[in-house]
């Protein structure tokens, strides 16, 4: 497997510098040789974005959390039959929160961790 794809995407990894996520993770999005971003390993300076492995994001995403009107929500994440990553929390009626059709698992956690840090859900 690539490590892009073990990783959130750039534009996610942005996103995710813009709403204050600390950036620290194993990878990151720098700048390269052709002046655009590549990964590179530890290499930490202003400009760059923490590039975010499925397992940092899995630990930033609380498993559940209790809302008003749902009670408690819980953390399901799956891959469906066509390869899409659909993840989504879920009361014991309904789903509440979705993100679905996403290519990889890594973006699809970083997408959920944006919509959760942009309705003020989590602080990470």
């Amino acid at each position: 497997m690539k490590l892009e794809n073990q990783v959130c995407s750039l534009d996610l990894a942005k996103r995710l510098k813009e709403l204050g996520v600390k950036q620290e993770s194993l990878f990151w999005w720098v700048w390269g040789h052709n002046v655009q971003r590549e990964l590179n390993y530890g290499r930490i300076e202003d400009d760059n974005f923490a590039a975010f492995t499925v397992a940092e994001l899995g630990e930033m995403l609380p498993c559940f959390f209790k809302t008003e009107e749902n009670g408690y929500v819980n953390l399901v994440i799956r891959k469906m039959a066509d390869n899409d990553w659909h993840i989504e929390y879920v009361s014991y009626k309904e789903v509440i929160y979705k993100i679905t059709e996403v290519v990889t698992e890594a973006d699809a956690r970083a997408k959920m961790l944006i919509y959760l840090k942009e309705n003020n859900l989590v602080s990470v």
